[in-house]
């Protein structure tokens, strides 16, 4: 069996590898660090499971588009962007009914205005039943995650959920490969 890789495939493999380095070069000159499930950057935290995410989207649009046009690359970011602004959104208002965190109406509208450009390029489109369950997966594991009493786990907290981070995980990770597949369609 010959593996041969074509040029779309070779510079998808380029594009993670360029991330990863980028990531692993800034872990290395201690830019960043990590600690538990976060990774420390000088100006904010972000979870390891986030950027992970992120990367998986991004790299699902490029492999279903199978070209390497401007608008490939711009769905992509899109993808990443669009899910991540989407679930901020969700999980933070939730935190402020729950958890009585502060309202931030400037970073709604920051995340609002990526959301509203994300529905804006598959408003058209039909999804998959792939997406569509992984839609839903997103909505039942929401709903689970607020019904059990919203636990989460936050940087420089020492007290662990397993269940909070397992519906977190699940949750993000469902929201974003439902949005890539989406958008990532060719229909």
């Amino acid at each position: 069996m010959k593996l041969v890789l074509d040029k779309v495939q070779i510079k998808l493999l380029m594009v993670v590898f360029a991330i990863v380095f980028i990531l692993f070069g800034m872990l290395g000159t201690g830019i960043i660090k990590i600690e538990s499930l976060w990774f420390i950057f000088p100006f904010m935290t972000i979870r390891i499971s986030t950027v992970i995410t992120a990367i998986f989207s991004f790299v699902i649009v490029l492999f279903l588009q199978q070209k390497t046009t401007y608008k490939t690359f711009y769905y992509a970011l899109l993808a990443a962007i669009f899910s991540m602004a989407l679930y901020e959104i969700v999980w933070y208002y939730i935190a402020v009914g729950f958890r009585g965190y502060e309202p931030r109406i400037f970073q709604f509208a920051a995340l609002l205005g990526w959301v509203l450009l994300g529905v804006r390029e598959v408003i058209s489109k039909r999804p998959s039943r792939l997406s569509t369950g992984l839609y839903g997966v997103f909505l039942i594991s929401m709903l689970l995650w607020v019904s059990s009493g919203f636990e989460f786990n936050d940087s420089g907290n020492s007290s662990f959920s397993i269940s909070g981070e397992l519906l977190n995980v699940v949750s993000k990770a469902a929201l974003a490969f439902a949005y890539a597949l989406h958008i990532g369609s060719k229909s």
